[in-house]
């Protein structure tokens, strides 16, 4: 029983063949939930490749064998297997516009833990929430009609927790460098990093992302440690 079980997987996935009807048909049955998952996760990709090559693909990911038990996560690993193996590679920004539609399914389906922001202050501690995520793009893919457009852009993607969506902020090289330090190694080290950078005094530095900083726990994107 449970050998014919597992051929009937292996059939499903490609990864054995067979004559049997019903088994083909399982076969394409299993391929459709793989296609409509990732076709769905991936809207804005899904619209540029050609469909041939995109079903060719996940049949080929099909394979080469999703790990998770949770479905939602599966196009996660289809994005890491297409970045691998060098899959689309006749569109440049594949694997930036494949992180930017895949961020907002993992930050809509984290599970967070309700709480009220404080006031900033530079006498806390803080950290990037599990609600943001920075990253650093070589392609402008969070702008429509621009994802060919080459250009090192910094975004800042995080959950809205008032409007139950997720948002995309572009942000300097600056407060990049700023929030990656500060998720890292801490405010004061952060502070005490743009200050040597840009030669300026740490009051000054403080001063000057005082306001951004006060927006960012209050979206929730900042905690307190």
């Amino acid at each position: 029983m449970y050998s014919e079980q597992q051929n009937l997987l292996y059939v499903a996935l490609g990864k054995e063949k067979s004559t049997c009807k019903g088994k083909k048909v399982y076969k394409s049955l299993v391929f459709k939930v793989f296609f409509d998952a990732l076709s769905s996760a991936y809207p804005l990709f899904y619209a540029i490749v050609k469909r041939e090559e995109f079903e060719n693909i996940v049949r080929e990911f099909m394979s080469y064998g999703a790990k998770s038990i949770e479905m939602w996560k599966m196009p996660n690993e289809f994005r890491k297997f297409v970045k691998k193996y060098k899959k689309f590679r006749s569109i440049a920004f594949t694997d930036d516009l494949l992180w930017f539609e895949w961020v907002e399914v993992e930050l809509m389906m984290k599970n967070y833990m309700l709480f009220k922001p404080e006031k900033f202050s530079y006498k806390n501690s803080y950290r990037l929430s599990k609600s943001a995520i920075l990253k650093k793009l070589k392609y402008r893919v969070f702008e429509e009609g621009n994802f060919e457009k080459k250009e090192t852009c910094y975004l800042l993607a995080y959950y809205d927790f008032g409007l139950y969506k997720v948002f995309y902020r572009e942000i300097s090289l600056v407060m990049y460098l700023f929030l990656r330090e500060l998720d890292k190694k801490g405010l004061k080290k952060a502070i005490n990093l743009i200050a040597k950078e840009s030669a300026q005094e740490t009051k000054d530095v403080k001063s000057f992302f005082k306001e951004s900083l006060q927006e960012l726990v209050e979206l929730k994107i900042l905690n307190t440690n």
